[in-house]
């Protein structure tokens, strides 16, 4: 190879670009969302075994009484369904991804409040 050929200053090409910001956003607000969501179930598990809360959502009620680990798991999964459908319309539909993730952060950080308030009265 000649010293023409290689240049160390410019970057080597690939076959596939890496990813765009939009990309990024998408996969760090996945991440978001399933740290919150996490973070919620295990609180509200807490706090119901502490007799602080009860749970406010019927279904979710129903998947605790059954078995804990299932609402942990639905937990777990509803945010990579999100994320995977967002990666999958991202070309097509991004005002939507933008305004629902927006929204779904959102509540969940508002969520993220009401349990640190509780934590707060509790402690």
């Amino acid at each position: 190879m000649s010293t023409s050929e290689f240049n160390p200053k410019k970057p080597l090409r690939t076959n596939r670009p890496g990813l765009n910001a939009f990309e990024n956003k998408i996969i760090v607000s996945t991440i978001i969302l399933l740290i919150f969501n996490i973070i919620d179930i295990e609180l509200t598990l807490r706090g119901m075994r502490l007799h602080l809360i009860e749970e406010g959502n019927p279904l979710m009620q129903l998947i605790i009484e059954r078995n804990p680990l299932y609402l942990r798991t639905f937990k777990v999964l509803l945010p990579i369904i999100l994320g995977t459908a967002c990666w999958w319309v991202r070309d097509t539909s991004r005002k939507l991804i933008v305004y629902g993730m927006g929204l779904t952060l959102i509540v969940y950080l508002l969520i993220m409040l009401i349990h640190a308030y509780w934590l707060y009265t509790f402690f």
